[in-house]
């Protein structure tokens, strides 16, 4: 960060530590209140590992209580043998730091190797450099920080586990279908319309940024929120497609930053819950549920761009310095 430290100590006497820091000169960044509605679970199998046995069994009771189907491990080298052993698995959520030979970015690797359809969702008490580089994770990756709330768990087990099941339909082969059904008759109302879309998964950003070409959209697509500021600084965008969860700064202050320069900009917000509720600076949004198809993504965008923009037309601070 380019700061420093002092430290002082005398025997007797104790030890006082300053740091310095530089200054930083932008303006704060807006509170952004998100209220994601009612925590909910699902009947998904998940893989629990954990070497710390009150931990795995606290996680274990969370996961349950929501309905899932649950299978533990205490380790890596468990967590592959019961893999291994055939039992239908969605999730694998595991602790970052494991003990033994193999690892759990190892162990992700070839639970992946045999089911190609598995999510995996890391977990850690601090920044770990096996998946974490240059202080942003690893692309595809997902994290859960510890100590962390039901609440939290339950939201993100189910954002990754849509996020899979959006890339798992993004690589099946076109269905097909009459050209008319997807959603033929607005191309000439919204051919003009320029749609932002920010998504950090690459086969999810080109698959919906393809749906969005065909229904007849110009597409700008960007890897996250900080990208996606750069390019409102350069370019027209009526309509932001944009996920939550999002590497470094999140769609929400994304969509905050956006409101603030051009109150009247559509907004769809991609969610694995299944009926968020959006408050504050993000009332207005549509919310476009995971897994979605072209129909359901042109028809989000269709009422973003029809909606009263005088409902996001908020007090706002200033868009400079939000990033």
């Amino acid at each position: 960060s380019g700061g420093h430290i002092k430290i002082y100590s005398e025997p007797g006497q104790g030890t006082t530590i300053k740091l310095y820091l530089p200054r930083a000169m932008q303006a704060e960044d807006a509170l952004v209140q998100v209220d994601t509605g009612p925590v909910v679970g699902g009947t998904e199998t998940i893989l629990v590992v954990e070497d710390d046995p009150e931990v795995r069994d606290v996680v274990v009771a969370m996961l349950s209580d929501l309905g899932y189907r649950v299978l533990k491990a205490a380790d890596a080298a468990s967590a592959l043998n019961v893999i291994d052993s055939g039992i239908p698995i969605d999730l694998l959520f595991t602790d970052v730091v494991m003990p033994g030979a193999l690892k759990s970015p190892e162990l992700a690797r070839k639970a992946k190797q045999r089911l190609p359809d598995l999510a995996v969702l890391f977990t850690s008490g601090y920044t770990e450099n096996s998946i974490v580089h240059g202080g942003k994770l690893d692309a595809g990756v997902e994290l859960l920080s510890k100590p962390y709330p039901r609440e939290a768990l339950a939201r993100k087990v189910r954002h990754v586990l849509a996020n899979q099941a959006q890339r798992k339909q993004a690589a099946r082969p076109p269905a097909r279908e009459p050209q008319a059904k997807v959603a033929a008759p607005m191309v000439s109302r919204v051919s003009a319309a320029t749609v932002l879309l920010v998504k950090d998964d690459a086969l999810i950003r080109a698959n919906s940024a393809e749906m969005l070409a065909d229904a007849g959209y110009t597409v700008v697509e960007a890897i996250s929120a900080e990208e996606a500021a750069t390019v409102l600084k350069v370019r027209a965008v009526d309509v932001i497609v944009t996920d939550i969860n999002l590497p470094g700064a999140s769609g929400a202050e994304l969509v905050a930053h956006a409101r603030a320069a051009q109150p009247s900009i559509g907004v769809v917000f991609a969610s694995g819950q299944a009926a968020p509720l959006l408050r504050g600076d993000l009332a207005g949004s549509v919310v476009l549920t995971k897994p979605y198809n072209a129909a359901a993504l042109t028809s989000a965008v269709e009422e973003a761009l029809g909606r009263d923009k005088s409902a996001t037309n908020l007090n706002t601070p200033s868009a400079e310095g939000c990033f």
